[in-house]
């Protein structure tokens, strides 16, 4: 955040953005106006100098909205900076399971829902289609079976009062595009608006501790959109004696890195 690597008339040059933090107060109409361009768009428009742009304002967005500043709409980047770099700038509220996040937090709660004996969980089954009733009387349309493979290739239909769709935008997608009842309605076609981000989590273990200033610490100049978030481990996981001197980098919207091998 001092941004030491910046010379004085560099930084001046996005003053001017104080301007539109002011002008973004959070009514619906504000908020409207700032979504009709994107982040790098109203940096061009305010005279904001491409390095300043570059080295400070462009890793903000990358790590902080996984997401280039051009593509970005200027009302969310302008929200995300004041709440993370302005408001909450000391707050850093990540907390990391301590150990493996299957193992540690969803195998218990499986284990604890199948004692029930209220819930069955149907591993390895693939859903294949919805059936929906569309009420004739102007009533709110429901999912009634989920039509679903099961691991031995076995079709199965489940009866349902409601339909949870815990998947992510890539599944909500798969869903519209191969099941023609959703794909009925507009609300649903929207998914395909929706795209995902990967992200990359190495860990490094050094044989001595380092004295970086602080706990988490944007980086870019990878490849082209990439950015990366590094993290003190020992600074948010209570002081765990094995991790004194781990370090963890979070690549984010990595793809271009992923198919990489590593290396030593």
């Amino acid at each position: 955040t001092c941004f030491l690597n910046l010379s004085l008339i560099v930084r001046i040059t996005a003053f001017p953005l104080v301007l539109a933090f002011s002008e973004l107060d959070g009514s619906p109409d504000a908020w409207e106006r700032f979504d009709q361009f994107s982040f790098r768009d109203l940096c061009v428009r305010l005279g904001v100098s491409r390095r300043c742009y570059e080295e400070a304002f462009e890793p903000m967005i990358l790590t902080g909205l996984f997401a280039p500043g051009a593509q970005c709409s200027a009302a969310a980047a302008l929200e995300m900076a004041y709440f993370f770099v302005l408001q909450s700038q000391t707050a850093f509220d990540v907390q990391w399971c301590r150990g493996n996040i299957g193992q540690v937090i969803f195998d218990p709660l499986v284990q604890q829902l199948n004692a029930t004996d209220k819930v069955e969980f149907l591993c390895s089954t693939r859903v294949n289609d919805f059936d929906i009733n569309k009420s004739a009387n102007g009533g709110i349309p429901r999912i009634t079976n989920v039509q679903c493979t099961g691991v031995n290739g076995e079709e199965t239909i489940i009866e349902s009062d409601d339909v949870i769709l815990a998947v992510g935008a890539k599944g909500l997608n798969n869903f519209v595009r191969f099941c023609p009842e959703l794909a009925e309605f507009p609300q649903f076609r929207r998914f395909a608006n929706l795209r995902g981000t990967n992200v990359l989590a190495t860990r490094l273990f050094l044989d001595q501790e380092l004295d970086i200033t602080y706990s988490a610490n944007a980086c870019w100049r990878f490849d082209k959109g990439i950015g990366m978030t590094f993290l003190i481990s020992k600074r948010c996981m209570d002081q765990m004696p094995l991790l004194l001197r781990m370090h963890q980098d979070q690549w984010l919207r990595s793809t271009t890195i992923i198919p990489l091998r590593c290396s030593h």
